[in-house]
């Protein structure tokens, strides 16, 4: 079912009360935004430890099988005994969009201030994906120890970070390098900050009354955030003032993706531009994990931003073409390999 709100189109997907639902089929893959993350950085060749809490269950054991196969070590990991792994159920609809139930389980128990100093000293990134609860409180002096050891810290946040933990993000954007969120969440990000602080009502524009429709082609293609203002509630901000703001914060480059319209970065500097690959989606879980990861590692593996963009993408397009978040994830080879088939001239850069 869709229904329309201020000009934007929701759809919504529907069950009947007290009907069994027969399904046609069933799969399962381990997940969530550390252990995809993990995967693919190994995939591209880099060395890596991934910090995280399981059950001792089945499915704990599951993800411990699955990353001594992949070489992954598991020592990081938290086993607890009182909270079973955190699990999701996904329905998708005809249109691959899909609906998640989440129980985070034993991720709502993750405890970052364990991590020592001296691990973290001993790295030369700290990637952080979505976190809630308890380790969310952690998220500043983290991100503080890693400053001080000059480690590299990039973020793709959840989004009660963005809305109920704002503070915190906040506060940690001074010692984080990368942030990297999706359009939805830039919207989150940007209205908490306004309920946080009236000073950053100066970034909101005229009100508006409706969201811009544009055809499908078009949205694929051209750069539209650059001129439809992001909706926050009934007034609107530029994706530009949104950027220029957070590089503030301290991030040297923010990153916003806008699903099958494509990614936008920025740099004090630049403004980049790049659209998704024209693929035909299977299952859009993991996508961003998976761009999100391939565009650090190719930073930290030292490519330009341009090439950073471009092998998130085409990981990301991967990974859209195949069930479940790690299956479709490419080796760095692969992803430079991919990124030479886009259009040369796709690339927009422009002056922030």
């Amino acid at each position: 079912m869709t229904i329309t709100q201020q000009g934007c189109v929701i759809t919504y997907l529907l069950f009947e009360s007290g009907q069994k639902v027969e399904i046609p089929h069933l799969e399962s893959f381990t997940g969530g935004g550390a252990t995809n993350t993990a995967a693919s950085f190994k995939k591209q060749g880099i060395a890596v430890r991934c910090f995280c809490a399981i059950g001792s269950d089945a499915a704990g054991q599951r993800i411990v099988e699955e990353f001594a196969g992949q070489g992954i070590p598991s020592s990081y990991i938290t086993t607890l005994k009182e909270y079973p792994t955190g699990s999701s159920y996904m329905v998708n609809a005809i249109t691959k969009e899909r609906t998640i139930f989440t129980y985070r389980g034993a991720n709502a128990q993750l405890d970052l201030s364990i991590i020592q100093e001296d691990v973290i000293a001993s790295h030369s990134l700290l990637y952080i994906t979505s976190l809630s609860q308890k380790a969310t409180q952690s998220l500043p002096n983290l991100t503080a120890v890693a400053k001080k050891n000059n480690v590299k810290v990039a973020i793709n946040p959840g989004s009660s970070q963005l809305k109920i933990d704002t503070l915190n993000l906040k506060e940690s954007l001074k010692n984080i390098d990368i942030l990297i969120v999706n359009s939805a969440e830039a919207r989150t990000f940007m209205t908490a900050l306004t309920k946080l602080d009236e000073t950053y009502k100066k970034l909101l524009q005229t009100p508006i009354v409706a969201c811009r429709s544009l055809p499908l082609n078009m949205l694929n293609k051209k750069p539209y955030l650059l001129e439809t203002p992001l909706v926050f509630e009934n007034y609107s901000f530029s994706l530009r003032n949104f950027f220029k703001e957070v590089l503030t914060m301290g991030p040297s480059i923010v990153v916003v993706t806008n699903g099958g319209n494509g990614v936008y970065a920025a740099t004090q500097e630049s403004l980049y531009f790049h659209p998704s690959a024209d693929i035909t989606v299977c299952d859009n879980i993991g996508a961003g994990d998976a761009f999100g990861s391939s565009f650090v590692g190719s930073l930290l593996l030292g490519d330009p931003l341009e090439n950073a963009l471009r092998n998130g993408i085409v990981n990301s397009a991967s990974v859209l073409q195949k069930m479940g978040a790690k299956p479709g994830l490419l080796t760095r080879k692969q992803q430079q390999e991919q990124a030479q088939k886009l259009p040369k001239d796709a690339l927009i850069i422009e002056p922030l």
